[in-house]
């Protein structure tokens, strides 16, 4: 009897942002053909690709706890480190003992290429010719992410990523539209642009020459089928008056969503922290972005504790919070990145007083986040569903307003575009039922909570 070859389990992680996780998929693409086992993260692999993040000191040590975590699970696992924490200091990674195969950033689309060297008893059989190595799915999620550009070319004092990512690199739109219409093809309705600086997006190259992020927008909506389309965080002095153009004339096409980083409340720290804007600038921004479609939902990632904070700096922060411009907040407590300039500054602040002040803007974000889901009682959205709780159980979608909709019991999770009638709302999310495009309340409905 001839023995049935052992397939490999492997194993994808990913600590960061959506550009790493789209990464992950691309890397677990290419590798697809070669007939892996693809298991989840609680599940023991025998093959580990970590796709790593260094943004914050925080990010460091989560990055290391799953290399860790990867040699309790599998002592005789081969263990692959990617992404960002290599590229910050690819010799220390190198050196950690469990840690098999490092692959820099501008590495990872070779990643198939590189392991099949390093380790060739994996790839003891040529790949599938009929499956695709094309991202067409992102595993065990109902939206997609597509990569538009990469790297950055501003210098924010407190920042890595131009370091660890080089210059602003922007991807070729028609790439970016076949990508679209292999994942409309695989029943996606919802693709999230991503990358470390969108707003800067052009493609002069093209066919028909864009010139901006709202043109490859418009570009999308002309040629591909996809329901709607997600901007993920912007830079507020991208959030161009031709772009909040483009999202009012979309019909929807494009979501009421905008994540604007803020950093600080104060002209003076974001001065310090070289950011291309000021309070004043900031708030003519998100103005204008509220003002372009009716409910639009806004966020904002905002840093406590940048060397030199003073009260003052920080209650500038909180009174921009409340200003009832923002509806939630992403609250990062500051830690020194080697080589920027803020780690060599001198005036840090005491760590109890960067938690204090994080634990301050996170109640403000909870209230913001419970008014703006308040707001919803009485309007319809176009839902996806998105995940079920770890805790419970329960079934969450997402609204193209990014507010979250407890889904019935009855309904299975799919990519699909669903309208849902609001009916009340707390800090969780929204509680409703899905209604049919006739407007006939649908049999699939929930207890209001």
């Amino acid at each position: 009897m001839v023995q049935q070859r052992t397939r490999t389990r492997v194993s994808y992680q990913t600590v960061g942002c959506r550009l790493n996780q789209y990464e992950t998929e691309r890397m677990a693409a290419a590798l697809s053909p070669y007939g892996f086992d693809r298991v989840s993260k609680n599940e023991p692999a025998d093959l580990y690709i970590i796709n790593t993040c260094t943004v914050t000191h925080r990010a460091d040590s989560d990055c290391r706890y799953l290399i860790r975590r990867a040699v309790r699970a599998n002592p005789d696992a081969r263990i692959v480190v990617a992404g960002c924490f290599v590229d910050n200091d690819p010799e220390k990674v190198a050196g950690m003992e469990p840690v098999d195969v490092i692959i820099p950033n501008n590495q990872k689309d070779a990643i198939s290429e590189i392991l099949s060297e390093k380790f060739p008893d994996l790839f003891n059989a040529p790949p599938d010719k009929n499956c695709s190595d094309k991202v067409v799915e992102f595993h065990r999620h109902n939206r997609a992410w597509i990569k538009v550009s990469d790297g950055c070319n501003q210098t924010c004092s407190f920042c890595i990523l131009p370091r660890v990512r080089g210059r602003l690199a922007n991807r070729p739109s028609q790439e970016i539209i076949d990508e679209i219409n292999g994942l409309v093809a695989h029943d996606y309705e919802e693709v999230v642009l991503t990358g470390i600086n969108i707003g800067y997006y052009r493609d002069r190259a093209a066919a028909r020459s864009l010139d901006d992020l709202a043109d490859l927008c418009d570009l999308i909506m002309r040629e591909t089928d996809l329901g709607r389309i997600r901007i993920s965080s912007i830079e507020p002095q991208t959030v161009t008056d031709k772009l909040l153009a483009t999202l009012a004339d979309s019909g929807g096409r494009i979501c009421r969503h905008w994540h604007i980083p803020m950093q600080s409340g104060s002209s003076r720290v974001l001065r310090q922290m070289r950011r291309p804007y000021d309070r004043d600038t900031y708030m003519r921004q998100v103005e204008k972005a509220r003002a372009a479609v009716p409910n639009t939902i806004i966020g904002a990632d905002i840093i406590v504790g940048f060397p030199g904070e003073t009260e003052d700096d920080f209650n500038y922060s909180v009174e921009l919070a409340q200003s009832g411009l923002i509806d939630y907040l992403h609250v990062f407590s500051y830690s020194d990145r080697p080589q920027t300039d803020a780690a060599d500054r001198t005036e840090k602040i005491n760590p109890e007083l960067i938690k204090a002040r994080n634990v301050t803007l996170k109640k403000i974000s909870d209230s913001l986040k419970l008014q703006a889901n308040q707001r919803q009682v009485g309007e319809t959205l176009e839902v996806i569903s998105e995940h079920r709780s770890s805790t419970d159980g329960h079934l969450w979608g997402v609204s193209d307003n990014y507010i979250r909709a407890l889904m019935p019991e009855s309904f299975e999770s799919s990519k699909q575009i669903v309208r849902f009638s609001v009916q009340s709302a707390d800090i969780k999310g929204v509680y409703g039922e899905i209604v049919p495009r006739s407007g006939t309340p649908h049999l699939n409905s929930i207890a209001l909570l």
